[in-house]
């Protein structure tokens, strides 16, 4: 997988899709993947200016309307914007979504792009030539650039030395924990543990995915499941400060019946 995700634009696009379907109606990717196409830009730039990129990047914020949300969201809302599929269908999406769509647009029109942190907050990193770079804020379009003597002003060279790379596996982790944690607020524990399951094939062995997957099982009464899950962290990390309730729930679950599921 971790290599999967080094593909560009459309192919590292629609491979989120794919693993969103996990956790998320079918029918909404579909009509995702069709709204995308009918968008993004059609081919690559033979010529990768900075009047191209404003153009692309234009045409993200005011054709094709990307958005944050426009109002606060109530829980029953919160799971929609941070879903790659309801971001494309209806133009909003939370910034952790917002970045990697933008990430892929660029790719798709030819931009050599990726994902930076800058003073903690993420960037889209465009490189225009080996001396020019261009970062842009996906929360608003705003972009500063850092250009080569010939071209122009030199600008941002403390936010050059400054940027941090940004591992994109780790990355998309952390939007499906988000994903997975808004789908536990709004009950939705099947998907959740959908989610779990795929961050585990990601990362097999981690203790804490696994606890995580032992509370999941808890919740839908998958007993057994729960009880070899918690034992594993138990046996991973056995100086963990919740190890007692972890041990706790271990006898307490041993104690039901044990179906097989």
């Amino acid at each position: 997988m971790k290599s999967e995700l080094k593909q560009q634009g459309l192919a590292l696009l629609e491979l989120l899709l794919a693993i969103e379907q996990q956790w998320t109606d079918a029918e909404q990717i579909q009509q995702a993947k069709e709204c995308w196409l009918a968008m993004a830009p059609a081919k690559a730039e033979t010529k990768l200016t900075m009047n191209a990129l404003a153009h692309h990047v234009d045409s993200f914020y005011r054709d094709a309307f990307f958005t944050p949300p426009v109002k606060p969201l109530l829980i029953e809302e919160m799971h929609q914007p941070t879903l790659l599929s309801y971001a494309i269908n209806q133009r909003e999406a939370d910034p952790l979504v917002l970045i990697v769509l933008l990430l892929c647009w660029l790719q798709q029109a030819g931009f050599q792009s990726d994902i930076v942190r800058y003073k903690g907050e993420y960037l889209v990193q465009v490189r225009l030539s080996k001396a020019e770079k261009v970062w842009v804020d996906p929360y608003t379009g705003a972009w500063q650039c850092l250009l080569s003597p010939e071209n122009g002003l030199a600008l941002s060279i403390t936010q050059e030395l400054a940027t941090q790379s940004v591992d994109f596996p780790t990355f998309c982790a952390g939007l499906w924990q988000l994903q997975k944690q808004l789908l536990l607020a709004l009950g939705k524990r099947e998907q959740a543990m959908a989610v779990v399951q795929h961050l585990l094939e990601q990362k097999p062995g981690d203790p804490y995915l696994h606890r995580e997957r032992g509370l999941l099982s808890e919740l839908l009464d998958h007993w057994s499941l729960a009880i070899s899950d918690y034992q594993y962290f138990v046996d991973q990390k056995p100086d963990d400060p919740s190890n007692d309730h972890m041990k706790q729930q271990i006898r307490q679950l041993s104690s039901y019946p044990q179906w097989l599921h």
